[in-house]
């Protein structure tokens, strides 16, 4: 999507100017009935490059962890909270030992992962490539959503517009993780794809975001759509020939009690909302 998407705002600052909406808005498809079964954000892993040709980079471990090859033998132990760097030295090298071109860093018991000032659910791979070291975080769809909406919108804005951020979002990862399923990551940390910074832009908003709209995508046609949006009305009309969600029209939206199936029918008309589940 466009690179303008915003970032949290400072609660300080003043209510942004309302955007002008469509004179009519279209019939809304209804969201799939509520299940208690396990959806596709429980299960797929979105990989998510993190950093790319650096000859340097630090990790650690919130509670202790472990360096481990890719069949699982580990290789080396991280003390909790302690850096290590990774380095390109011809070879892979972790605090100074020697690793295999490609290991996994992992933390103890539910723990998180630090990559430079960042820390990260989910495990991360280190691999070594020509131009140096690519970072690629291996995250739960759910827990990467967690991110992406605190990251493209504010959590302080309405629930129902976080709710159309989180199925836009989940949508568009979706055509990456097939789009590029021969390459080494899906989609990287930028608003070159999606915003995504790591547990410092989760909130309890965010989660709520991500959990009530849980497996939910925008649909077409029996596929998945590849859900653009950008800041503003603008910049979805230069950027992506006006198809896409305008952001501060959703918050506007939402602001006058549209719910988050009625602000997608706005901007991807035509639409339904689909969910995968994955049994009972």
């Amino acid at each position: 999507h466009a690179p303008s998407t915003p970032q949290s705002s400072d609660a300080a600052s003043p209510p942004p100017a309302p955007e002008r909406q469509p004179a009519a808005v279209p019939t809304a498809a209804q969201p799939p009935a509520p299940s208690d079964a396990l959806t596709i954000d429980a299960a797929l892993e979105m990989r998510v490059a993190l950093v790319r040709d650096a000859s340097s980079v630090a990790i650690a471990t919130s509670n202790g962890g472990a360096i481990v090859s890719l069949d699982g033998e580990g290789l080396k132990s991280l003390a909790a909270g302690q850096a290590y760097w990774a380095t390109d030295q011809g070879n892979l090298a972790v605090g100074g030992d020697n690793m295999p071109g490609a290991v996994w860093v992992q933390a103890d018991g539910g723990g998180i992962v630090a990559v430079g000032d960042r820390w990260y659910r989910g495990r991360v791979l280190l691999l070594l490539r020509d131009n140096g070291i690519l970072v690629v975080n291996y995250v739960l769809m759910q827990e990467y959503l967690y991110s992406v909406v605190g990251a493209e919108m504010s959590p302080s804005w309405p629930i129902e517009s976080l709710k159309a951020q989180a199925v836009a979002a989940r949508s568009y990862a979706l055509v990456h993780n097939v789009r590029h399923a021969g390459r080494e990551y899906d989609l990287d940390d930028t608003t070159r794809y999606q915003a995504y910074k790591g547990v410092m832009t989760e909130t309890n908003t965010t989660q709520a975001a991500v959990h009530q709209t849980s497996g939910e995508y925008i649909s077409h046609g029996g596929g998945i759509v590849e859900s653009l949006y950008a800041a503003t009305q603008d910049i979805v009309n230069k950027a992506h020939s006006g198809f896409g969600m305008s952001q501060m029209g959703a918050l506007d939206l939402s602001r006058q009690g549209y719910r988050y199936n009625e602000i997608l029918a706005v901007y991807y008309p035509d639409t339904g909302i689909g969910r995968i589940d994955l049994g009972e």
